[in-house]
């Protein structure tokens, strides 16, 4: 048998980031017959004592290096796992990794790792938005299909690792992927997806085009076999069919394709090389709120049928798949007044999708900590769309400055804009918002920033947000 491309048998590990990917990678690589395994990561052994309660029945005793990476950890290391979420980006600027592979070290991640071994046909998803809910509905799009075994994961939090040795290449699995996982990809899936490239993580990459190349890295390393399928209303996402070898695929909410998927005629319709274009169901039919999620399930059914859905399957889905937590999830209807978590959009093109999807007036909380992105589009939105806008966090006095910019730009007949208020929590935010609500207007979270500066992540946000709406008093 041939040696894999990143041997573990006898190796020494060092798994830079103690989180549960980590946690997955050291079980995998104890199966494998690693013959040491440290990890590292800055917290403290105290914050870490949950996560290595979770290997502890491990054969191979996990060496905790807490507190820091230290280059001293991975010394004598054969192969080095490093966290994306450590260092997202191209570099890995760990004082030492450099010279560890310098003297032959091999450094490597968990979805470099997945690619080497999986023995099924891989759909990966990316995208600046849209990736969650679109790898959602293609793996319920296939499993509704039957037939295979469908597993799913990836960057929605589930390390499928430690099932390699259960998959067959009859199964399929189905990864979202972000950039930071994408980054140091030399892989790309059997059907690679690309939702959309829009302005993102300046704050990790500096520059568009160095986000784009992240991105690109979906297509980039396909055979002639492979699909990628790309957005034909986004230019960044279209021209990765530049660098690609594999068959080019499009999707359009607004106009006829040649090959792939679109909306014509208020329906979804699907034009698979080879064969009739098959009408799916009207654009109607979803339960799914916005434009954006009209293109997602064309993402979404595009490729589950490159995969063997048939149009039934698809159209099951499309008509039942009421949406993913914290993205545009409904979460109650008070007085009349229709609350909707959407604290995915750490973005302001995520936000403006959200604020696009409601005709009615808006009461929007907003703000967190900026990527460093430019607010002069969803501000000038804001303006238009929006009653009474909330804004918390660090970022809190940047988004007044850019909405009073817009406003001043914005024809005194076209502002909706009554008042802004600045609150220090997303439970004040509700409270004030709940207040001065009228009868058929959305109070809407959706901060177009990300929530570190007062959150764990956007999961928390959304949840805290929801118990308010929900703990709001008849």
């Amino acid at each position: 048998m041939e040696p894999y491309a990143t041997e573990l048998r006898g190796k020494r590990i060092c798994l830079v980031g103690f989180g549960v990917e980590s946690a997955a990678l050291a079980r995998f690589a104890v199966q494998e017959g690693a013959a040491a395994l440290t990890v590292t990561d800055t917290r403290s052994a105290e914050q870490l004592a949950g996560m290595l309660a979770t290997v502890a029945d491990l054969s191979v005793p996990v060496r905790l290096v807490a507190g820091g990476n230290p280059p001293e950890a991975w010394a004598d290391a054969d192969v080095i796992f490093v966290s994306p979420g450590i260092t997202p980006g191209f570099e890995i600027k760990i004082p030492g990794i450099a010279a560890a592979a310098a003297r032959g070290a091999i450094i490597s991640n968990h979805t470099q790792l997945l690619f080497e071994r999986c023995p099924a046909p891989i759909v990966g998803i990316t995208g600046s938005s849209g990736k969650t809910t679109t790898t959602t509905l293609v793996g319920a799009m296939l499993h509704q299909q039957g037939g295979r075994r469908v597993l799913v994961g990836g960057n929605l939090g589930v390390p499928l690792i430690n099932e390699i040795g259960s998959l067959t290449p009859a199964d399929v699995v189905v990864l979202e992927i972000s950039e930071v996982q994408l980054a140091r990809l030399t892989r790309s899936p059997h059907v690679g997806a690309i939702t959309n490239i829009t302005p993102d993580h300046f704050d990790r990459y500096g520059t568009f085009e160095r986000y784009i190349e992240a991105k690109r890295r979906m297509v980039r390393f396909m055979q002639p076999t492979d699909y990628a399928i790309l957005n034909a209303e986004n230019a960044p996402a279209r021209d990765c069919a530049n660098v690609t070898q594999g068959q080019v695929l499009y999707f359009s909410d607004v106009r006829p394709v040649d090959q792939g998927a679109d909306v014509t005629d208020g329906a979804f319709w699907l034009r698979l090389p080879g064969r009739a274009p098959v009408r799916l169901c009207g654009t109607d039919e979803t339960p799914l709120l916005g434009q954006h999620n009209v293109q997602n399930i064309l993402t979404a059914s595009l490729a589950a049928a490159l995969m063997g859905a048939e149009p039934a399957a698809l159209v099951e889905v499309i008509r039942s798949f009421s949406g993913v937590q914290n993205r545009l999830e409904f979460v109650r209807d008070w007085h009349g007044v229709r609350f909707y978590n959407d604290s995915i959009a750490t973005s302001p093109s995520r936000a403006l999708a959200g604020l696009r999807t409601f005709a009615a007036p808006i009461l929007l909380i907003a703000g967190g900590k900026n990527k460093q992105l430019p607010w002069d589009e969803l501000a000038a939105q804001i303006v238009r769309r929006v009653r009474v806008l909330t804004v918390m966090g660090v970022s809190a006095g940047y988004i007044q400055e850019a909405v009073a910019a817009a406003r001043q730009a914005t024809p005194a007949g076209e502002v909706r804009l009554e008042q802004i208020v600045p609150v220090s929590s997303v439970e004040e935010a509700t409270a004030v918002l709940a207040e001065v609500a009228h009868p058929g207007e959305v109070v809407l979270l959706s901060p177009g920033c990300a929530s570190h500066d007062m959150f764990v992540n956007f999961e928390e946000r959304g949840r805290r947000f929801a118990d308010a709406v929900r703990a709001l008093k008849e």
